[in-house]
């Protein structure tokens, strides 16, 4: 049996690749705009290799807490990888695909590398796979509707 869970999850989002990767990579808009309800994130000072922040997640019997970091990669693709808390060990990442026909989008991809913890990971892995694919697609659920209303606002305000 293999010692990680990888889950992908692919949304379209009715807007440009650099739109859709500037609201995925902007921590503050995430923040303020409460595009996750359930979740809170505090900055914190950068790591070497990019932003961290802590994210407190609402849910269960008590709040959850985990530092990230965050990497940017050439391709254009982000990387969240989980340093310290609950999910220790969790990488995020998402790449951004331009969509190939008349109308813009994006291919979002979303992708998630959870280790198993000795022993209870092998009995809980299938209950952990469908957590962690329910929460995945609720989030990208989220972040498509937060780009996709703000780029109808945008597009609203530059036509007036």
């Amino acid at each position: 049996m293999s010692r990680f869970i990888e889950i992908q999850h692919d949304e379209w989002v009715a807007a440009g690749p650099d739109v859709v990767r500037a609201r995925y990579a902007d921590l503050q808009h995430r923040q303020d705009a409460r595009v996750h309800p359930r979740e809170r994130i505090r900055l914190l000072p950068p790591s070497p290799t990019g932003p961290r922040y802590e994210r407190i997640l609402r849910g269960g019997w008590r709040p959850q807490r985990d530092l990230f970091e965050r990497q940017y990669r050439p391709d254009g693709s982000v990387v969240d990888t989980c340093v310290a808390g609950s999910n220790w060990g969790r990488a995020i990442t998402a790449r951004f695909w331009r969509r190939n026909d008349e109308r813009p989008g994006t291919l979002v991809e979303l992708t998630v590398t959870q280790p198993l913890r000795p022993l209870v990971g092998g009995l809980l892995a299938r209950w952990i796979r469908g957590r962690i694919l329910r929460e995945l697609r609720e989030t990208a659920g989220e972040d498509k509707a937060d780009v996709e209303h703000r780029s109808g606002v945008d597009e609203g305000l530059r036509l007036a």
